[in-house]
């Protein structure tokens, strides 16, 4: 009797343990096709329809100070990094994914942004110099399934970024 339980207990933990990995490889690609989206967007539309898709209604965004901003807020700074200098890269990286019992999943990720700049003030060195700037960010994300669709439904920054001037993108 005590080798059944044994046995059941193992099967339990590896359909968990399998659960867990096929979320983390689906969730990874939807990180991997949010960043490339994200890349690409030109328009108002680009981002509101991106929204629409892969986000909660009731999305929201925690800051590194602790506070929240719902998409409405945070929607004009999306808005508005339109017209900044474009990234040359970005990815999300999941480095923990935990399952919760209602089917939720809370993934601590991180976000490396790579863009060039021209520093007009001198504030990575000569006034002027082109420079490579590498944003290296953590988050907390919780994603819901719905309809079995996965979506996000909050994002907590994990403190400030970090910032490498002129060197090359790390493997996370």
């Amino acid at each position: 009797m005590i080798a059944v339980m044994l046995l059941a207990l193992t099967l339990q933990k590896a359909a968990i343990g399998s659960d867990a990995f096929n979320v983390d490889a689906e969730l990874q690609g939807m990180y991997e096709e949010l960043s490339q989206a994200t890349l690409q967007f030109v328009t108002e539309s680009d981002v509101d329809l991106f929204h629409d898709v892969l986000y909660t209604p009731d999305w929201v965004f925690v800051d590194a100070a602790g506070q929240k901003h719902t998409w409405s807020q945070m929607r004009e700074r999306e808005i508005q990094a339109l017209s900044a200098p474009a990234l040359s890269s970005l990815n999300q990286s999941i480095q923990k994914l935990s399952l919760a019992p209602d089917g939720a999943a809370t993934v601590l990720v991180t976000m490396t942004t790579v863009r060039a700049i021209v520093d007009a003030e001198g504030r990575y060195g000569r006034q002027g110099a082109s420079h490579t700037l590498t944003e290296t960010t953590a988050f907390r994300d919780t994603w819901v399934k719905t309809s079995g669709t996965w979506k996000v439904k909050s994002r907590e920054q994990l403190g400030q970024p970090t910032v490498a001037v002129d060197k090359p993108e790390l493997s996370t």
